[in-house]
Order: C-alpha cells, then sequence, then structure tokens
C-alpha cells in the first residue's frame, strides 16, 4: 500500500517536468534553427552567374518597345446628327461576321420626326396649289381690271378729243350763227321801223283812222326791233359765256376725266401687279418651305440606315477607339449617342503593323526602311522580321498635356507574314537592325568593368577569377564587341567577385 502512494505522489511532477521541458523546446528551437540557417546563409556561397564567349552575328541596333496594331481598324459610328441612345450592342471580344449588325440606336423619335415633316410636307404642297390656282384667277381679274381701266382712258380721249375737235368747234359756229341771226334780225327790224317811219311822215291821211293805223304799225315795228335787238343782245352774251366759261369748263372736264382716268389706270396696274407680286412671293415662299421639307425629309430618311451598325469585314469587336488615349465612352445599353463617337472598333487581322514611340536620341539611328527583329513579350520564341515603314516628321510630347515629358517620334514598323499568336494589342521588343558583324566575338555588356581608365573582365580559371584586360568594338543594348584580351570559349562573369571599381 505504502509502494502504490509513492508512484503517484512522483507521476505528478515527472508530467509537470516534461511539459515545461516541451514548452522550452517549442519557444527557443525556432529561434535557434533561424539563427543555424542564418549563419549557414552567410557561410553558403551562391552560384556563379557565367557567361562563356562565342563568336556569332552581332545585330547593332536600337531596341524599342511597341504594341502590335492593325494597320486598318474600322471605327464604327453613328453618323448621323442625331441624338438618341445605344439599344443594342454585342458583347465585346465576340467575333463577328461581314455584315452582322453589331449595335443598334433609339429611332422613335426620329420616325416621329420623319412623320411631322410629312404631313407639314403635305400640307405645304396642298397651300401651294390653292396658291397656284389663285394666282391664275389674281391674273385673269388683274386683265380685267386692266382693260376696264384702259378703255376708260380710251373713252376719255375720244370725249376729249371728239369736244376738241368737233362739239366744240361745232357749239362755237352756233353761237356765231345765234348772232349773226340777231344781228340780221335787229337790222331788219330796224330798216322795217325805218321805212314805216319814213313813209308815215311822208303821207297824208284822209282820215284819223288810217293814220292811227299808221302808227300802229310803227309800234308794232319798234316793239319787233326792240325784240331783235334783245335776242341779239341775248346771242352776244351767250357766245361770251361760251367763250369765256362753258367751253372752258368743258375742256377742263374732259381733261380732268382723261388724267383721272389714266391715273386710275397706272394705279390699276401698280395695284395689280403688287397684287400679283405679293401672290408670286407666297406662292414662292410655299415652294422654298416644300424645298427644305423635302430636304429635311431626306435628310431624315437617311438617318435611319444609320441607327443601325453592322460590321464592314469580319472580326472581333474592340469597345471604344482604341487610338484614342482618354475620352473613350463606357459602352452600354441605354447610353447617350452622339454623331461619330466611336463606340466599336473591328481591328484587320490580316495586315498588322507595330506601334513605336522612337525616342528623340535615337532619331539619328533610325531611318525608313531599316530592318527590324520584333520579339513578343509574351512569346519570347517568335521572331518575326519587318522593317521600318514610316516615320513622323515632327516629334511631340510622350504625354500631350505635359510639356516637360520626353520628345518621341510616332513610328510604324510593318512586318510580313500572318501568325495566329500575334494579337492586335500585344507589347512587343522590337530591334531596329542599323548593322550586323558578322563572326565576331561578344560577351554581354554587364561582364565589362573599368578600372583606372582601362577595360576588363573577370575570367574563370583553375585558381579562381582572374583580371583580364580588353579592347571592344561595337556594341548594342546587350552586347559588345571583344577585339582583344579573350578567347572564343572564355568564360567570364557577369559580376564583379572582389570589391572596388564599377561597371561600365
Amino acid at each position: 500500500m505504502k509502494f502504490g502512494f509513492s508512484r503517484k505522489k512522483w507521476i505528478l511532477p515527472a508530467v509537470l517536468v516534461v511539459a515545461l521541458l516541451a514548452g522550452a523546446v517549442l519557444v527557443f528551437y525556432p529561434r535557434y534553427a533561424a539563427k543555424r540557417k542564418a549563419k549557414t546563409g552567410t557561410e553558403t556561397k551562391a552560384p556563379d552567374r557565367i557567361f562563356t564567349a562565342k563568336k556569332g552575328d552581332l545585330i547593332l541596333g536600337v531596341m524599342l518597345t511597341g504594341s502590335v496594331n492593325a494597320k486598318k481598324k474600322h471605327k464604327l459610328a453613328m453618323e448621323a446628327p442625331w441624338g438618341t441612345k445605344l439599344i443594342k450592342v454585342v458583347d465585346e471580344n465576340k467575333e463577328v461576321k461581314a455584315g452582322e449588325i453589331v449595335a443598334e440606336y433609339e429611332t422613335y423619335d426620329l420616325l416621329l420626326k420623319i412623320d411631322d415633316l410629312k404631313v407639314n410636307l403635305d400640307n405645304r404642297r396642298k397651300d401651294l396649289e390653292i396658291a397656284l390656282d389663285e394666282l391664275a384667277i389674281l391674273v385673269s381679274s388683274n386683265e380685267a381690271d386692266i382693260r376696264t381701266a384702259r378703255d376708260s382712258v380710251t373713252d376719255a380721249e375720244d370725249a376729249y378729243s371728239k369736244y376738241w375737235r368737233l362739239e366744240g368747234p361745232r357749239d362755237r359756229d352756233e353761237q356765231k350763227l345765234k348772232v349773226d341771226e340777231a344781228k340780221k334780225a335787229l337790222d331788219d327790224a330796224e330798216d322795217e321801223l325805218s321805212a314805216l317811219e319814213s313813209e308815215v311822215s311822208t303821207t297824208v291821211y284822209s282820215d284819223a283812222a288810217e293814220e292811227e293805223k299808221a302808227q300802229q304799225s310803227i309800234e308794232t315795228a319798234e316793239q319787233k326791233r326792240d325784240t331783235a335787238k334783245t335776242k341779239y343782245n341775248s346771242a352776244i352774251l351767250e357766245r361770251k359765256i361760251f367763250k369765256r366759261y362753258t367751253q372752258p369748263n368743258k375742256l377742263k372736264e374732259l381733261r380732268n376725266k382723261l388724267a383721272q382716268a389714266k391715273l386710275n389706270l397706272k394705279k390699276t396696274k401698280v395695284r395689280t401687279e403688287a397684287s400679283l407680286a405679293q401672290k408670286k412671293k407666297q406662292i414662292f415662299q410655299h415652294e422654298t418651305q416644300i424645298r427644305k421639307l423635302e430636304r429635311d425629309l431626306k435628310k431624315h430618311q437617311s438617318y435611319l440606315p444609320m441607327m443601325t451598325l453592322r460590321a464592314p469585314v469580319s472580326g472581333i469587336v474592340m469597345y471604344g477607339d482604341p487610338d484614342r488615349r482618354w475620352g473613350n465612352p463606357e459602352v452600354k445599353v441605354g447610353m447617350d449617342a452622339r454623331r461619330k463617337q466611336v463606340i466599336i472598333t473591328i481591328p484587320d487581322m490580316s495586315k498588322m503593323i507595330v506601334d513605336v514611340n522612337l525616342p528623340e536620341q535615337y532619331r539619328s539611328k533610325v531611318s525608313v526602311g531599316d530592318p527590324v527583329i520584333i520579339t513578343p513579350d509574351s512569346i519570347q520564341t517568335i521572331k518575326i522580321k519587318g522593317k521600318i515603314d514610316r516615320i513622323a516628321q515632327l516629334p511631340v510630347n510622350l504625354i500631350p498635356w505635359d510639356q516637360n515629358s520626353p520628345k518621341i517620334y510616332r513610328t510604324i514598323v510593318d512586318f510580313s507574314g500572318r501568325d495566329s499568336r500575334i494579337v492586335s494589342g500585344m507589347s512587343v521588343q522590337v530591334e531596329v537592325v542599323s548593322r550586323i558583324l558578322h563572326d565576331v566575338l561578344f560577351i554581354p555588356i554587364e561582364a565589362v568593368f573599368e578600372e583606372n581608365g582601362k577595360l576588363l573582365v573577370y575570367r574563370k580559371a583553375l585558381s579562381g577569377p582572374e583580371k583580364v584586360f580588353i579592347r571592344i568594338g561595337q556594341a548594342n543594348n546587350n552586347y559588345v564587341e571583344i577585339v582583344e584580351g579573350l578567347s572564343e570559349g572564355d568564360d567570364v562573369y557577369l559580376y564583379r567577385p572582389f570589391q572596388g571599381g564599377s561597371k561600365i
């Protein structure tokens, strides 16, 4: 019993000790392992980066970056100057066939506008027909009015001429004749009276009755003379009135009527010409409105086909204008559309080019026609030959809104051949070949260092790295020609094994 009790007594302390030891191991072992690993890392030497000098063709030129682009891009936009909305558009990156509908715009308001123009055009045409009928009636009535006014002038002229040439002289002659007849009657009466008076004065009457009868004859002759004298005076007065008042007034009246008739004719002509001109102006306005409405109708009807965009060629759909750096709209159904706003671009993949920004400092080293080697960044195994097709005449800022940004020349590289792996938008390296050195010894530029004004490399030897002074020839961005100091097959370090000096 005592023995069992003592075993239980020691088990608990033992378990506690084991737990403490395990905790210590968990705490301190990771620190120990990390220190050991760090110590081992400092003592372990990194593997050497070595390049074996070799002979071959060294391409001299300039290494540039660019992006593949379609030589011809079909940019689709609504050409109609009509505000509307996009109601249908194919998905981006979808392959479409030539002639397939890729986008549609809302045409409801446009159709309403076309209907309004048709109604207005019909109304204006009816107005024109009415105006033409009114013009014909007006021409006829104007001709009648002018004819009536001209007849009035003719009548007035005839009346004036008739009185001046015929009636006036006739009345004047009649007045003269009346005066002459009255004068003759007066003379006859006076002669008769004188004869009676002479006869009575020389005659001796036998009785008073005969003498009284003779006196009565004299009295009758005197009365006849007085009457003839009164008629003669009246005739003279009437002739004076005719000459001084009646004939001049009649002529004046006829002249006034003639002048008024001529004035009325002139007024009629002016009125008819004015009414005719006004009606013709109204017709011209109708015709002008009709022509304008016809143009507007034809123009708006021509907008209808523009509301549907069709793929001009088969290809892949891209949203927006890839040549535009900013300002491309977010293409989606319901967006507001405006004229010439490119919403879809379909590149022609049958002919590709490379767009390159040629830095200003390299312009003198690159010319149109220089051959190039194109290497896609994503597929380094592809090497495509091409040539410089075009270089912009003037440089521009790399960042258009920053005048302090570097100057570049927009350059286009043309390449032949068609590889399905080369697609629009791909980033590529463009090595411009200005010259090829055949069968020369070359090494990477990072293997060449400078010491006290001399160039050297670190060549691998059995005893370790050794300095070898060299003489170099021409170089490109990556490799340099070795003229003297190394042989083909020599291994050189791509870093400086020892401290000091500086890499060129």
